[in-house]
């Protein structure tokens, strides 16, 4: 009978633990808790969110090795940095064991671009498609295979930046840094000029405000990188 009181009481406290977790959790990506604030006292989060300072404690060393929250002696918990190095690391070590191919990371890639383009038709300021725009006159521009990749990068990174949503700049950014490696050892600069056109028929629909058009030019533009993919031939500019 102790033992499955004991039982009872070690899941009543797990489901409390998970409870802050998931709540503070949200207050960080929700952007409610910013980046280097220090979080309450153990004792006031105690009392607020109505639970024992052991659950709070445990709440925090399961944040701290989400990254969300860094612990210092003597110190109260305050928000991380997002750091997107740290996913970059991952997923290149992915790669390295063979465990993921640019394949894989194209499919993710899909789904992730395809929102970004229609959301940046319905979000981007004048500003932002200036800066769109911009990206394009540089890959016209480029010169060398270094230009072309970052020129791409650019594009990429400017439609991220004109949906107005700081996690989508986090999502992408990761994924392009770590597609920049890969194309490094992958590209020519024979593709450049079809990736323009594909950039340039993204950026009409975007102008033209139409987030239909957006996404289906984009997941027009990505199915074409994982043609080239599955035929095994050298993909052009993502």
């Amino acid at each position: 009978m102790p033992a499955t009181t004991d039982a009872r009481e070690l899941f009543g406290l797990t489901n409390r633990v998970d409870e802050v977790v998931q709540r503070l959790r949200e207050q960080i990506v929700g952007g409610k808790l910013a980046a280097g604030e220090s979080l309450p006292s153990e004792g006031d989060l105690a009392t607020t969110l109505r639970v024992s300072r052991t659950v709070i404690r445990e709440a925090m060393r399961i944040l701290c090795t989400q990254g969300l929250v860094e612990i210092s002696q003597g110190r109260r918990p305050r928000v991380k940095s997002a750091d997107p190095q740290a996913a970059i690391i991952s997923l290149d070590a992915l790669l390295s064991r063979g465990s993921g191919s640019l394949q894989h990371l194209t499919e993710v890639r899909q789904p992730l671009e395809i929102e970004i383009a229609g959301l940046a038709a319905e979000r981007a300021s004048d500003v932002q498609l200036q800066a769109i725009s911009a990206t394009n006159e540089q890959l016209a521009a480029a010169a060398t295979l270094e230009e072309c990749i970052e020129a791409d990068i650019n594009f990429h990174r400017a439609l991220a930046a004109a949906t107005n949503n700081p996690l989508f700049v986090l999502l992408l950014e990761t994924v392009a840094q770590l597609l920049r490696e890969s194309r490094r050892r992958t590209l020519t600069q024979s593709g450049t000029k079809l990736a323009l056109e594909e950039h340039l028929r993204i950026f009409e629909t975007i102008k033209a405000r139409d987030p239909v058009a957006a996404r289906a030019a984009m997941r027009q533009h990505i199915r074409l990188i994982e043609r080239d993919l599955a035929a095994g031939q050298t993909p052009k500019l993502p």
